[in-house]
């Protein structure tokens, strides 16, 4: 056999072999024949059963450990705060001798430190330019109405400055018996200049003042919202006005609320809003919560602080340690730090040092 042959041979029974071709391994069945198909149930029994699903444990995350508070320091403020109720009710609902005798020894602590406080309050304030509120008005009343005469002068002048530039719009009726007294306090501010245009809501007139200038109303009052009677505006020539109020009106609070309205309409300054107040020269008077936080910026940066040499000495003589961190991680200053920001403001004693000459002439 030629290895064409042998060849053919090998490849026709490498095929008649294989699995896959069952017609030629089914030659007694012939060309026609049927089998009936195997039922589905014994397919099924066959098949090995599914391996048993094993139960996934659900894995529940951990709570979180909340961080347990440290409790109060004893004897300190928040142990009192929190302690001397407990105390008392234990005394109240079980009244033995330790238990009452606890509640009052934890009171007369509490009471003791808070006399102690005081005593050294006293001392603190005493000569301080920054906490004394007697350099502010002092303690001794012979001298308060002089404080309040000039107070009073110094209002007045302003006032006058006021009625330069702007009149009152006064709004009233007829039958307001608030507008009938109302009327009389207005008039004397008249005496200080102001100009007061008067204007009847109902178009009668009042009983307890005549003003010169009196309008009947021709839609003002609800241009300006007038909601009541007695009801007061400041009005500037521009046409720019400011309620006074729609009550009535003491004539002290009247001066009182013009130059408010007049500091924020910005015809008077600060300054001169500051020399109506009764204290003792009071635009010299220190502003803690403006000059705290400059000073604690000026520490980090000198060239920021815009204060009186002596406050600017004061942070420049710091060390530069106290410079460079002047808070905690909670940004609480420590005491010497925060004095040490004021210098000689706060200062009410010392040592006179080496070089330092105090002459006493007679």
């Amino acid at each position: 056999m030629s290895f064409g042959s042998a060849y053919a041979v090998t490849a026709t029974e490498s095929v008649i072999n294989h699995p896959s071709n069952i017609f030629y391994n089914s030659g007694a069945e012939g060309w026609y024949w049927y089998q009936d198909p195997v039922p589905e149930e014994e397919l099924l029994e066959e098949l090995p059963p599914p391996p048993p699903e094993v139960a996934k444990e659900e894995t529940k995350p951990e709570p979180l450990k909340e961080a347990k508070a440290e409790p109060p320091a004893p004897f300190s403020l928040k142990w009192v705060q929190e302690m001397l109720p407990k105390y008392k009710e234990r005394a109240w609902d079980n009244p033995t001798h330790e238990n009452v005798q606890a509640y009052f020894l934890v009171q007369r602590f509490a009471m003791d430190r808070a006399n102690k406080f005081a005593d050294v309050a006293q001392q603190v304030v005493v000569g301080n330019a920054l906490l004394d509120e007697s350099m502010r008005r002092p303690l001794a009343t012979f001298m308060n109405p002089s404080i309040d005469r000039a107070a009073n002068q110094n209002t007045d002048a302003l006032l006058r400055k006021v009625s330069e530039k702007a009149g009152i719009f006064f709004f009233f009726k007829s039958d307001c018996v608030y507008c009938e007294r109302q009327a009389p306090l207005l008039a004397y501010l008249e005496e200080l200049g102001f100009d007061i245009l008067a204007i009847s809501i109902d178009g009668g007139q009042l009983q307890s003042h005549q003003f010169k200038n009196t309008k009947v109303d021709a839609g003002q009052a609800q241009v300006l919202g007038v909601r009541a009677t007695p009801a007061m505006f400041l009005m500037n020539e521009d046409g720019q006005f400011s309620a006074l109020g729609q009550t009535v009106l003491s004539y002290a609070d009247l001066r009182k609320r013009i130059l408010l309205v007049a500091a924020r309409e910005g015809w008077v300054t600060e300054e001169e809003l500051k020399e109506t107040q009764p204290f003792i020269n009071p635009n010299t008077q220190p502003d803690l919560s403006q000059e705290l936080p400059k000073l604690l910026k000026a520490a980090a940066d000198p060239s920021s602080l815009f204060g009186s040499k002596e406050q600017s000495e004061a942070v420049m003589a710091l060390s530069d340690e106290d410079k460079e961190k002047f808070t905690d991680e909670q940004n609480f200053i420590e005491p010497t730090k925060l004095i040490a920001l004021f210098g000689k403001a706060a200062q009410t004693h010392g040592q006179l040092e080496d070089g330092d000459q105090i002459e006493f002439t007679q």
